[in-house]
Parts: structure tokens; sequence; C-alpha cells
């Protein structure tokens, strides 16, 4: 009984795998004759080919008059000088060192040793003006003295350098 059971399993998998058969014999029917032409891809391949052999008989240069072909002119036609790539190449590298001696000056500066406060008044009396008592003001007359001493040494040695002939940065 169990060797039936297995034949029977292993018949109902090789059923369920089989193709399934049509009963229509399409032996009797033929088809008409067809007229076909080379189609779209034969005529693609030969154009191609005639294409590269006409371009190959246009470019190539001539070995009796040792002359170049028409497009080997006109790339250099179009192709810049040594004298201008020469330039292009000046220009750059100099602007590469300006820019290099920029950051080296940048780099190379030591740090501020005090902070610079843009609004002095806001560190001394701290909180929104509103709350302050009536008459609460400090005496910042010391610090404004500070700032325009300062900025007047700043202001005078560019004017001094100004007048040697140095050349004057706008970020001084």
């Amino acid at each position: 009984m169990i060797l039936a059971r297995r034949s029977v399993a292993s018949a109902r998998h090789w059923l369920r795998n089989q193709q399934p058969r049509r009963f229509d014999s399409h032996a009797a029917h033929h088809a008409a004759p067809v007229n076909e032409s080379f189609g779209r891809s034969f005529y693609v391949a030969v154009g191609t080919f005639a294409s590269c052999f006409a371009l190959y008989h246009f470019t190539k240069s001539s070995q009796d008059s040792e002359s170049q072909s028409f497009i080997t002119r006109l790339i250099q036609k179009w192709t810049p000088s040594e004298e201008t790539w020469e330039q292009r190449n000046a220009i750059h590298t100099a602007a590469a060192e300006k820019a290099a001696q920029d950051r080296h000056l940048f780099l190379s500066r030591a740090p501020n040793e005090v902070y610079e406060l843009k609004s002095p008044e806001s560190s001394f009396a701290p909180g929104a003006p509103c709350n302050n008592i009536a008459g609460f003001k400090p005496d910042l007359s010391h610090v404004i003295a500070h700032y325009e001493q300062k900025n007047q040494k700043i202001e005078e040695a560019r004017v001094a350098r100004m007048q040697d002939g140095k050349v004057v940065s706008i970020y001084d």
C-alpha cells in the first residue's frame, strides 16, 4: 500500500510539470507566402559601413603632398596656441601664489589678547533698559575715551602708510 502511494505521488508530480496537450492540429493550415524585405537593420548596417568607408577616405591625408587632412587642419585651427596657454598658466600661477601669500598672512597672525566689545554698554549694564532703576547708568566715559584713542592711532597709521606710497588694503 505504501509503495502504491509513493508511485501515485510521483506520477502526480510528473503530470503537473508536463506540458498541456493541444488537440488542434496546424498541419493542414499553412500561412500564405509573404514577400519579406531585408529589414531596417540590414540597411542601417550597410549605411554605417559605407559612411565609415567614406569618412576614412575623406579624412586620410595624401602621402604624396604630405599635407594634413581636412579634419586635422580644422582641429589645429580651433586649438589655442602655446603662447595662449603660457599666458593662462602664468596668470593662474600668479593668482595661486597671491592666494597662498594671503592665507599664510592670515594663519600666521596671533590671536587677539582681548575681546573687542561691539556694544560695551550692554556688558556693563546687563538686562533690559526698562528694568533699570531711575538714574542708574554707569559712567562709561573712560571706555569711550579708550576706544576713541585706539581708533585715532589706527587712522594715523593708515594715513602714514598712504603718505609713504605703500599699497593700502581696504581691510586695514
